[in-house]
């Protein structure tokens, strides 16, 4: 298939690592001013190897734990970082409505559509 495809080629590439100055040049590129230690923080949160770098089985880790918890204790400010890199299509530092109805739509489907958006965003107060 064509997710089979693509995932091939990225392992297929060489080892490439998220290194703090990475995170740190993101940050500031959304507008946050974040601290050395205030990265250092976010990174380790996903650096199981504890090496400096976030690698892409870090990163795949880190995803999907946070996809699956539902204790909210799951350590997130990257995961959050991605989310909002994810959603911001085009690129503006900002997640508009329609990137945020795309985003809804995608992961909760047609059916569920209007149910979220009440729970997320509460309903008419009659």
């Amino acid at each position: 298939s064509e997710l089979e495809r693509k995932l091939s080629d990225v392992r297929s590439r060489p080892v490439q690592h998220i290194r703090p100055q990475d995170t740190a040049a993101q940050l500031r590129s959304l507008g946050k001013r974040a601290t050395k230690r205030e990265v250092q923080n976010m990174m380790w949160e996903v650096d199981e190897k504890l090496d400096g770098v976030i690698d892409w089985d870090e990163f795949h880790l880190n995803f999907e734990r946070n996809i699956r918890d539902t204790s909210g204790l799951e350590p997130a400010k990257f995961y959050h970082m991605v989310q909002f890199l994810i959603y911001d299509h085009d690129n503006n530092g900002m997640v508009s409505i329609d990137e945020t109805m795309n985003m809804l739509y995608a992961r909760v489907g047609r059916e569920q559509m209007e149910t979220t958006i009440t729970k997320l965003f509460g309903g008419d107060d009659e």
